[in-house]
């Protein structure tokens, strides 16, 4: 079943608020972690976490080191 324009644009509101939501808890994380910390550039994280849903998840499981 395709999805109408509607329905898209739905979804694609949905996305991008649940994004503007993300991004500044990352931003945040990252700002009180230490380098020991986070696995990665934190340049990295601070650009592909913010910018999609996908990499935001990334940073949650994978940037991130057990504290």
């Amino acid at each position: 079943m395709a999805l109408t324009s509607k329905q898209k644009a739905i979804m694609t509101t949905g996305a991008l608020a649940l994004q503007a939501a993300i991004a500044p808890v990352i931003l945040r994380d990252l700002q009180h972690r230490s380098d020991d910390q986070i696995r990665g550039p934190r340049l990295l994280w601070r650009l592909w976490g913010t910018t999609n849903l996908l990499g935001a998840a990334a940073y949650w499981f994978i940037g991130r080191k057990p504290a």
